[in-house]
């Protein structure tokens, strides 16, 4: 025998009616499972018909675009038509002799394109060669007479031969003995196969300390009117790392100081030819052992290795622009014997062997 609650009752469909009292009563049906899908195919619904939409317009902006091509084609077909056609058009220029030429547009605009292209460029080159004059000039005379640079003595030489004898190769003697083993007072850069003999200039410390690259560069910039520049923050020669030394090619020829042209010939300088490096009263030998251009951006160039004693010779290419940069990189060698020198290793004393005259560079 089932006992009922006599507050509860069944509707037709099962749904149970709770009832509250004798007299009121409340119809709270209880969702069935039919009742609780129903919002998900409401939803599958609504989405299903964005979707539909989206593929219907989307079908219709391609024929819209499709269109479009269509008609920008046929105006340019029509366009390219009538350009041909006012080119082709006759035109009588009076000639030499008062004859009229027959010419078509399109030769004549040709001919006025040229014309204006060559007087341009004219223009353009007589500025450029004006503008860095000093620098051409130098490269000018060496290609002329490589010997025309090198008829003074360096300052430091202490030979009686001049410059310009020494460069045959033929003398007996080594060029170390002309280079005493303590320098100028001032840094000095000697390139003998390019007749150099300049101050290296060192600025101070303090923008690179403070970060401040903007004072730096107005720095480097003002101490190359004296000179080429030890780049701060970079070895010391003898030392780990990368003594950076960086010099004009060309300058404004209006811009103070008379180093603007300094490495204009640097671009000729060969893997396997020597320079010279007096710094604090120290002399040091390098040989270039790779050339190379990069960007201007390129800052790997100051990288310090800890394991080598290099030196890199940085200026501007081409002559007169700032589009690369020349980097040639060298090893330090021994003065005396032209050993490679490795980090921490001292020069040979004076009465070392002597490396032969016909493996220096002048």
């Amino acid at each position: 025998m089932s006992h009922q609650n006599p507050r509860i009752r069944y509707d037709s469909v099962g749904n149970v009616i709770l009832l509250s009292g004798e007299e009121h009563h409340t119809n709270q049906a209880v969702p069935s499972v039919s009742a609780i899908s129903l919002p998900w195919t409401a939803l599958l619904a609504f989405f299903g018909s964005i979707f539909s939409e989206s593929a219907l317009q989307y079908r219709w902006t391609l024929y819209d675009i499709r269109g479009i091509t269509q008609r920008m084609y046929s105006f340019a077909v029509k366009g390219t038509s009538i350009l041909l056609a006012f080119l082709c058009q006759p035109v009588w220029v009076p000639g030499r002799k008062g004859i009229p030429q027959h010419y078509s547009r399109g030769k004549l605009f040709l001919a006025d394109s040229l014309r204006f292209g060559m007087t341009f460029a004219s223009i353009f080159a007589i500025l450029f060669l004006t503008l860095n004059y000093q620098s051409f000039g130098k490269i000018a005379v060496a290609m002329a007479d490589p010997l025309a640079l090198l008829g003074d003595r360096l300052p430091v030489l202490q030979a009686a031969e001049t410059l310009s004898q020494k460069t045959t190769r033929n003398v007996d003697t080594d060029l170390a003995q002309f280079l005493p083993p303590i320098g100028p007072p001032e840094n000095r850069l000697l390139i003998p196969s390019l007749g150099l003999n300049v101050p290296i200039v060192i600025p101070q410390n303090d923008a690179l300390l403070a970060e401040d690259w903007t004072r730096l560069e107005k720095d480097i910039q003002t101490s190359l009117e004296n000179g080429t520049v030890h780049y701060p923050g970079t070895a010391r020669p003898g030392q780990a790392g990368n003594f950076f030394v960086t010099g004009h090619s060309s300058y404004y020829p209006w811009s103070q100081g008379k180093y603007k042209s300094v490495f204009a010939r640097l671009p000729t300088l060969k893997i396997g030819e020597e320079f010279w490096i007096y710094y604090g009263g120290d002399r040091h030998r390098y040989v270039i052992q790779e050339k190379r251009e990069v960007k201007p951006t390129d800052v790997g160039i100051l990288d310090q290795p800890l394991d080598r004693r290099i030196a890199t010779l940085m200026t501007c290419v081409p002559v007169g622009t700032t589009l690369r940069r020349l980097v040639l990189t060298a090893q330090e060698l021994d003065p005396l014997t032209g050993i490679p020198m490795t980090v921490g290793q001292h020069a040979a004393p004076a009465n070392a062997p002597k490396t032969p005259s016909g493996m220096l560079p002048i």
